[in-house]
């Protein structure tokens, strides 16, 4: 069973998507894949779908992660300090969430997700004058996408 929408344009669509995106928007798009997985595990973790939560969990800290990698520790300064302290945090409040089942902490991890995603929004659009369309949400069974 998939999560959501899929197949070949769905995949192509991403590609392109990824593709064309400034650093900016890559980050906001994993954000927004953090965002998505949290939610799904979130639900999971309401239906007691254990293999479900553990793999959805598991691609959030792969996003974790990735936002980790993506830092620039030799120039950003404060604010990479900053960010690898937020993204450390993280990491330790999806593992106790998912360990005592509370739904709160990963609730909480999409919030924030979603306020620093506006935020890598906000930057791309100051850095391209704004510019580029804006893209229309699209809601996929309580998903936004």
């Amino acid at each position: 069973m998939q999560e959501y929408g899929g197949g070949k344009a769905a995949e192509q669509y991403l590609v392109q998507r990824v593709q064309g995106a400034s650093p900016e928007q890559l980050v906001a798009m994993l954000l927004e894949g953090g965002q998505r997985f949290l939610n799904l595990a979130m639900i999971a973790m309401r239906n007691h779908d254990i293999p479900g939560k553990a793999r959805h969990l598991h691609r959030v800290s792969d996003i974790i992660l990735e936002l980790g990698v993506r830092l620039n520790h030799e120039d950003g300064g404060e604010v990479v300090t900053n960010l690898d302290r937020i993204y450390d945090w993280w990491m330790r409040e999806l593992f106790e969430g998912a360990q005592n089942d509370r739904p709160e902490k990963l609730q909480l991890i999409q919030t924030q997700m979603g306020e620093m995603r506006a935020t890598w929004e906000q930057l791309h659009q100051k850095k391209t004058g704004g510019n580029q369309e804006t893209k229309a949400a699209v809601s996929l069974d309580g998903l936004v996408v």
